[in-house]
């Protein structure tokens, strides 16, 4: 009898984009439910068979048990996951066929790479994968997805013909809305149980992903136009990555930090890497407007 409930409970939990965490408290809150209901069955004379069907039967369909769980607890996630994947196909292609025949370039490593990206956004929306630590696997696919479509942004307004202004606004649209499903995984999505102070892990994450978008964004754009000016890799290419390599760094201390209950440390952290941050796109603006001047 456990036995069959435990695969019945099995089957709805798989439905849910929930982290393992989640999954292990949902799997006992239904199985305890179950149990409930087939002791009173038992007490209402039902053979034990019965109750055990009975109760099955008037739990609900596993699936359809499942997609409900999964709307109540991440209402409209998996379709903004599933129109984010679908969506970044489409103007991958559309991009590369534009580059193709109206610049004459074919950007085939940056076609396989988008393609990539977004089969896996696909795969993992469509089957979960409950052993992953979901916010750590599905925010680094989310900011590596933001990272090739920016650069897919770049080429898709670098193509001199009306259907430009198409694919620049399609891929603006999938690049706000990656950004959005970032800060909701992060934040609102996946909580722990590890993690002593919730508020503040939520507010360091939503700086944090406020700065990476920016370095990243901006180390994107230094690199394009490098690779755009030079007829070869040097190692000053590398050297552009520093600063991602430093948050990445940050990022993890603060949450560690966090984690140890030394708050004030996190904190710090923070603040330094934000100024730093903050200084350095002033800096960057001020040179601009006075190159421009």
């Amino acid at each position: 009898m456990n036995q069959v409930f435990q695969r019945f409970v099995e089957g709805i939990v798989k439905e849910t984009d929930s982290n393992q965490e989640e999954r292990e408290d949902l799997y006992e809150e239904l199985l305890s439910h179950l149990e409930c209901s087939f002791i009173d069955y038992k007490k209402q004379g039902f053979t034990e068979e019965e109750a055990m069907r009975t109760a099955m039967t008037n739990f609900g369909e596993e699936r359809e048990i499942g997609q409900q769980l999964q709307q109540a607890m991440y209402p409209y996630r998996r379709e903004m996951m599933l129109g984010l994947s679908v969506a970044s196909l489409l103007l991958a292609y559309g991009v590369y066929l534009s580059q193709l025949f109206v610049m004459g370039d074919a950007h085939i490593p940056w076609l396989v790479v988008a393609v990539l990206s977004s089969t896996a956004l696909l795969l993992i929306t469509v089957r979960p994968i409950s052993s992953l630590n979901r916010r750590l696997w599905m925010n680094s696919l989310l900011l590596i997805h933001i990272m090739i479509f920016f650069y897919g942004l770049l080429l898709a307004t670098d193509v001199y013909h009306p259907i430009s202004i198409g694919l620049t606004i399609i891929a603006g649209l999938i690049l706000l809305l990656a950004v959005v499903l970032v800060y909701r995984t992060t934040i609102y999505d996946y909580s722990s149980n590890r993690q002593p102070w919730a508020k503040d892990a939520k507010r360091i994450h939503f700086i944090n992903i406020s700065t990476g978008i920016v370095i990243i964004l901006i180390t994107l754009f230094f690199l394009w136009a490098f690779l755009l000016f030079s007829s070869e890799i040097s190692p000053a290419f590398f050297l552009l990555l520093i600063p991602l390599g430093l948050w990445i760094l940050s990022y993890t201390s603060q949450m560690q930090l966090l984690a140890k209950q030394q708050k004030k440390w996190a904190y710090t952290i923070v603040f330094i890497q934000t100024a730093v941050v903050v200084c350095a796109i002033g800096y960057w603006l001020l040179g601009t407007i006075g190159g421009m001047a």
